[in-house]
């Protein structure tokens, strides 16, 4: 009897375990942002991060973090892993750090407003 109930919560588990648990992109970084509006530069969408200037690539998301100011989106590129920074504050994004294979580089940061 112990055996068949912790055999249904491993076989619930693993079920629930693959259902959703996704990346999602919090709200506020969604949209399409720019320092010249309405040509956008950066596009973000539900899992994936569209660089619109100066040249279209995109990608997919294997990790998205938020915590109010920072946030922090994850992909693959080439066989490396990338993490973006950017940094939310007063309406206007940013690009703060990037981190490729663990060597992070900061560059111009150039603040993007959300075009409408």
């Amino acid at each position: 009897m112990t055996f068949t109930r912790v055999s249904l919560f491993c076989a619930a588990a693993v079920l629930l375990a693959g259902c959703g648990g996704g990346v999602s992109t919090p709200d506020e970084v969604r949209g399409t942002w720019s320092d010249a509006c309405p040509t956008g530069m950066l596009s973000v969408d539900t899992d994936t991060l569209h660089i619109l200037y100066p040249g279209k690539e995109d990608f997919t998301l294997t990790a998205s973090a938020f915590d109010g100011r920072t946030w922090k989106a994850t992909f693959e590129n080439n066989g490396k892993t990338i993490t973006d920074s950017y940094v939310l504050e007063n309406g206007s994004l940013w690009l703060d750090t990037v981190t490729v294979d663990g060597a992070t580089a900061t560059g111009n940061r150039i603040k993007m407003s959300k075009c409408e």
